[in-house]
């Protein structure tokens, strides 16, 4: 048997060690993972590229029907009609952003507070996960559930009737768990020596809580605000049971009835055939609400970075 330079048995039939065959065995589970991870990215990127195509397809689609209503002035500023033709939506613009401004005054600052206790005071015990564990539990619990039961309690009970605050008020309970989790995280990711630091100049507790951690938990706050106001103005199955559906004047009082965007565009289409160009209306109101809810989100993000770079703080 020939050796080789360093006295190794060589195959000279093969003309290779006989070490290359575990060498062999050794590249080949790796081969297969790398075989299974572009296998595995390939599909993800496919399902990604499907969902987007799909969100692309519904927004092309909303666009192309009602893009041209919305941007005319006389549809957006003008008072809907119910027997003809022509009418506008301002009242619907109107209590939509009426509705949110109301359920920002009651869910901001119960949020905002329960997320500073949960985070800064109440410590990591059994009942401040009993409560992260409940607040997680309803923002899973459908909308229409808080419609119902806004109806039944606001509504009947409390006998608010439909109007502008027993919609709030419901929405107020239907955001509250997104908005104290959102908040509490914005105020947990605040470095723990901002905090150290408040204490050892001799603020107390609460006094390091506002100087120090709120101003720069702020950014994310805001951000959570403006992204919940999206989620008012296109909330539809909590307003039908609370609010309105269809008004001709603009609601100025919270004790009347109104009709946001969401639930007038749901009439449109299941009930408005006293109107002969409903389905323009609907159409042109869908796009309307798609666009404002753009603006809001650019916002939300802009309002951040704004702060952030006001405050010199970056993350």
């Amino acid at each position: 048997m020939a050796l080789d330079k360093a006295g190794m048995p060589w195959e000279s039939g093969r003309g290779t060690s006989r070490g290359a065959a575990p060498a062999r065995r050794a590249r080949a589970p790796r081969s297969r993972q790398a075989m299974a991870d572009r296998l595995a990215t390939g599909v993800i990127w496919t399902l990604a590229m499907a969902a987007l195509a799909v969100v692309a397809a519904i927004i092309a689609l909303v666009l192309w029907n009602g893009l041209g209503t919305a941007l005319d002035p006389s549809f957006v500023f003008g008072k809907p009609q119910a027997m003809r033709e022509g009418g506008g939506i301002w009242p619907m613009v109107v209590s939509s952003f009426y509705l949110a401004a109301l359920t920002l005054l009651l869910v901001i600052p119960l949020g905002v507070g329960a997320a500073i206790y949960m985070s800064e005071f109440a410590g990591d015990g059994r009942m401040s996960r009993l409560i992260r564990f409940g607040a997680d539990s309803l923002s899973a619990v459908p909308s229409v559930v808080f419609g119902v039961f806004g109806m039944l309690v606001f509504v009947i009970y409390l006998g608010l009737g439909y109007s502008l605050l027993a919609g709030a008020l419901t929405l107020t309970l239907l955001n509250l768990p997104t908005v104290m989790r959102s908040a509490e995280e914005s105020v947990r990711s605040v470095p723990r020596s901002y905090r150290e630091a408040a204490l050892a100049m001799g603020c107390t507790r609460w006094e390091a809580v506002k100087k120090a951690v709120l101003p720069v938990a702020m950014p994310g706050i805001a951000t959570g605000a403006v992204l919940t106001v999206g989620r008012i103005v296109g909330e539809s199955a909590a307003v039908i049971y609370t609010v309105g559906l269809f008004v001709r004047k603009v609601p100025w009082s919270p004790f009347r009835p109104a009709a946001p965007m969401a639930a007038n565009i749901w009439h449109m289409y299941t009930e408005g055939a006293l109107v002969p160009d409903w389905f323009r209306v609907a159409s042109g109101e869908a796009t309307f609400l798609l666009l404002a809810v753009l603006v809001l989100n650019l916002a939300a993000r802009a309002s951040a970075e704004l702060l952030r770079k006001r405050m010199g703080y970056r993350t």
